[in-house]
């Protein structure tokens, strides 16, 4: 017996060495892993990095570095080693933590390789996506399989990451901040997607695959402003048939004078700013919204030229100027150089030292404009660059696209390239101006927009809105001086309210003196407004005081207070400068602010700085 024992003894000592030496040998594998992931992630970084800045060549060798790194990392974590290591207890949550981080590494190192792959299709020198303004629908519609299949690779990742526990005691707070880390960078990116899904489906038919569509161009002047932006002052049309691009003639008043006629057409419905009487064409984007002006736009010109077009695309010289500004410049008979330095200067500024010839030249550049629009559009140029300056531009609402095909428009909506205004529950801003006599002064206007806002702890709020218009003009001007020169800013101020927001005061201050303003009992589309008439010699300022309660400008749930703020630029040759301070109930304390906030006292404050585009913040303080 006791031999036997001795003997037992023995063989399972050394069963249990074996044992040890094979989870040894199994764990060795493992201890290359942070080293690859790592240096995975950093040439991953690069390669976005590298995309972002227009260097493919640099972005597609730093994805070839990250793969190698990638695969092996995912030869471990899905290997022997990983899987038996993470059916150990103690240390298996944290294995297979490990092999999540690695499996969403691993999809969003395979989006980008599809990415690389329909390159050369869609912006390469060889890319036949776009050639001599037609559309390759058979490459586009590849290119839409593959952008799914991107979207599906970054899904996958962040379903991955979701799926990391983050609290294994033995790897500490290791998975947790990498899982975090890639969420901040994965998140947007599948919001992205998300938001393009709709129009993938909506390309073919848009460009005229099941038949020709029709869409207006309308080119904006932001040196005489209405509601929704630049008056109207030059337009043409493009037909879009199979993917062949076929550009109509420009017309503006010079040449096409019957398009600029008074004449009567049904407004849209709810459309409280638009008059009774005859109108001009010019005076379609009266409405602050493009939903609402480009439908408008579409019915005058329905009646105007006999043509049924599908939607209208409006655009201003900002947008033009971002363009030149990844396409090069732009050459001008008569003109010269067009660059995206010099494009808004020469369109829109310096109108007093113009004489008639120059005004002329002018005119000559701004029917070059639009053809060039679209031809840098379709030219194949630049592609991703030329689609981030035309998402920049949409952002700052000088672009924006109407489409009456309802699921179109949808997915223009849900690309924020719809020109539409926030539709939020919560707190609102949005102040825009109308120039009443044709002049083109709005190039000086300055917009300065402060906001107070009192929280209560039920979530509702007591907000003073002060805007300031500023006529930064030359006191004295030089050339010939007539009403389309003249520097003096006469405009119609309009400051749309939060939904169900009742106004206490309205106080205007003008250099004539201090006045309460009668504020009527209209709403744009469930937003109460206040419109006050100013006008500015050169050198003066104007400013609108409002205080009016939000019943909901936060939520209050679980002793977090959540504040929510959109605002809508107006999209003037200066951009707004805004001012927002919230100061919070007794007791309550910031706890998440977004970038350029700062917590003061009880406040939560944005310092006075402009408005880059359309802006939603949301700002959170707890008990």
């Amino acid at each position: 017996m006791s031999y036997v024992r001795r003997h037992w003894l023995m063989f399972s000592l050394g069963v249990l060495g074996f044992l040890l030496v094979v989870l040894g040998l199994l764990a060795l594998p493992l201890r290359g892993v942070p080293a690859d992931a790592s240096a995975a992630q950093d040439e991953l970084t690069k390669s976005v990095t590298a995309l972002g800045e227009s260097q493919p060549d640099q972005g597609w060798k730093h994805l070839a570095k990250a793969r190698a790194h990638v695969d092996d990392v995912t030869a471990v974590t899905n290997g022997p080693s990983g899987w038996f290591w993470g059916l150990m207890p103690g240390v298996g949550s944290g294995v297979r933590d490990v092999r999540h981080l690695a499996s969403a590494m691993d999809d969003m190192t395979s989006a980008l390789e599809v990415a690389e792959e329909l390159y050369p299709e869609v912006s390469g020198e060889d890319s036949k996506l776009l050639d001599r303004g037609s559309v390759d629908l058979e490459v586009l519609e590849r290119a839409v399989v593959s952008m799914e299949q991107i979207g599906d690779r970054l899904r996958s990742a962040q379903d991955h990451l979701h799926e990391v526990d983050g609290t294994n005691s033995l790897v500490g707070a290791t998975t947790a901040e990498a899982r975090d880390s890639a969420l901040r960078k994965v998140d947007p990116a599948v919001a992205g997607f998300n938001r393009i899904e709709p129009l993938l489906g909506q390309m073919p038919d848009m460009l005229g695959k099941d038949g020709k569509r029709t869409y207006v161009v309308a080119l904006m002047n932001p040196a005489e402003m209405k509601f929704s932006g630049g008056s109207m002052l030059t337009f043409s049309h493009v037909d879009l048939d199979s993917g062949t691009l076929v550009r109509g003639r420009v017309r503006d008043v010079v040449t096409a004078p019957p398009l600029f006629k008074q004449f009567h057409w049904e407004p849209v419905e709810g459309n409280t700013f638009a008059t009774d009487g005859a109108r001009r064409i010019t005076h379609a984007n009266i409405a602050p919204s493009w939903p609402v002006a480009g439908e408008e736009t579409l019915r005058a010109w329905e009646i105007l030229t006999r043509m049924e077009p599908d939607g209208v695309i409006a655009l201003d010289v900002q947008a033009l100027a971002r363009l030149l500004d990844v396409t090069g410049p732009l050459e001008v008979e008569e003109v010269g150089t067009v660059t995206s330095a010099n494009l808004v200067q020469l369109t829109s500024g310096d109108y007093a030292r113009f004489s008639l010839e120059e005004q002329r030249k002018r005119k000559r550049l701004n029917k070059a404009l639009i053809p060039a629009f679209m031809d840098r559009i379709f030219s194949g140029v630049d592609f991703v660059g030329t689609m981030l300056a035309l998402n920049d531009s949409a952002k700052g609402r000088h672009l924006a696209l109407y489409l009456r095909d309802d699921d179109a428009q949808e997915a223009m909506a849900r690309l924020g390239f719809d020109g539409d205004l926030s539709d939020t529950d919560g707190d609102y801003v949005g102040v825009f101006t109308q120039n009443l006599v044709g002049s083109k002064a709005d190039y000086f206007q300055q917009k300065t927009l402060t906001s107070d806002v009192k929280l209560r702890g039920d979530g509702s709020a007591r907000v003073t809105l002060e805007v300031t218009l500023d006529n930064l003009g030359p006191a004295s001007m030089p050339g010939e001086m007539h009403a389309y020169t003249d520097p003096t800013l006469e405009v119609r101020l309009a400051a749309l309210l939060p939904k169900e927001a009742e106004l206490v005061e309205a106080i205007s201050s003008t250099p004539a003196g201090v006045e309460a303003v009668e504020v009527s009992d209209d709403d744009y589309f469930g937003r109460p407004f206040v419109t006050q008439d100013v006008r500015l010699t050169a050198g003066t300022a104007a400013g609108l005081r409002l205080t009016y309660e939000v019943p909901n400008a936060a939520v209050l749930k679980n002793g977090t207070l959540t504040y929510r703020l959109d605002v809508d630029p107006h999209p003037t040759v200066r951009p707004e400068n805004v001012k927002v301070t919230v100061r919070w109930p007794p007791g309550f304390t910031a706890t998440d602010l977004p970038e350029g906030w700062e917590s003061v006292k009880g406040t939560a404050r944005r310092k006075l700085a402009p408005l880059s585009g359309v802006s939603s913040w949301t700002l959170r303080a707890s008990q």
